[in-house]
């Protein structure tokens, strides 16, 4: 296999062409790889048996001789392998809140699909696992694009996906209920190097421009209020945990000495899938849940009183 024999199969698959890059081809090319190697998790010889993302960096360096920065880690998480958790593709594997060697493997029928010889098994789990249907399609857009309502008079186009769709409800529902005339600063997209930036207002706030690993998915400010919502999308991974919510007060350094009112939120489709991340939720942040659209949940860290 190669990494444009994997491109071609993404294609076949119905994966969004603008996620199809070496990045994410490289990463399944880890994932499927059986050759031995030192190194890994405890009780595995081999990138198949799970493997971290610092593991995958790894294989690009050492097997496809690519420079690979070990910042890039956010960008391998959010634009290769997120896409390919939402597209049921690749299961990820954490035992604990927080733990360190949360590590990925390839859905059982992709890693078939992988090694299968062309003929009616292989047609079969093309059928199976081919995307259409699984992300539901905006009505009225023939290639299942996400288009965001910035304004009345505006629009913006993003790639298919439920997580895009879920920025969206972020964008025309949450944002319009807690913000008084809402302006949206940026808005990711789970397509490399693709997403909406209102650069002006970006310098306005003093907010960094180009350090997309430190960027969450939807920024909105409110002028009238001078209020600044900042909003994780999840779908299979990344809430605002304490980690993320030094990074993103950090991110947000500028904005805070101009005396901008910073919230902090998580968004998630349903409670079904905040239970899979309640235990990580940071204090002093909030979560929206889009099925449940008119309530927020605060996780508010009560003041410690000393003395009598």
């Amino acid at each position: 296999m190669t990494i444009e024999s994997i491109k071609e199969l993404l294609r076949e698959l119905g994966f969004p062409q603008g996620l199809i890059s070496d990045q994410t081809a490289l990463t399944i090319l880890a994932l499927v790889d059986r050759k031995p190697r030192t190194g890994l998790l405890p009780g595995h010889s081999c990138l198949a048996d799970g493997a971290r993302i610092h593991d995958i960096l790894d294989f690009v360096r050492l097997d496809f001789g690519r420079k690979v920065a070990e910042n890039t880690r956010e960008s391998y998480r959010k634009t290769s392998l997120r896409p390919l958790l939402d597209a049921g593709w690749v299961i990820r594997h954490r035992l604990s809140t927080n733990d360190p060697n949360t590590h990925y493997r390839l859905h059982g029928e992709l890693a078939q699909l992988l090694a299968a010889e062309p003929g009616p098994e292989r047609d079969r789990l093309i059928a199976k696992l081919r995307m259409t249907g699984k992300n539901p399609r905006k009505k009225g857009s023939s290639d299942g694009d996400v288009i965001v309502r910035l304004s009345a008079d505006r629009s913006f186009t993003l790639s298919p996906g439920i997580h895009n769709q879920l920025e969206r409800a972020i964008v025309e529902t949450l944002a319009p209920a807690l913000l008084a005339n809402p302006s949206v600063v940026y808005l990711g997209d789970t397509a490399p190097r693709a997403g909406y930036q209102d650069r002006p207002l970006m310098r306005r706030l003093n907010l960094p421009i180009d350090v997309t690993e430190s960027l969450p998915d939807v920024v909105i400010y409110s002028a009238q209020e001078n209020k600044l919502l900042v909003v994780e999308a999840v779908v299979s991974s990344g809430p605002i945990d304490m980690v993320r919510l030094a990074q993103l007060r950090a991110f947000c350094q500028g904005p805070d000495q101009l005396g901008v009112h910073l919230e902090l939120l998580t968004a998630f489709p349903s409670r079904k899938d905040l239970r899979r991340f309640v235990e990580e939720i940071a204090w002093g942040t909030g979560v929206w849940i889009s099925e449940e659209p008119w309530s927020l949940i605060h996780f508010v860290a009560l003041p410690i009183r000393t003395g009598k």
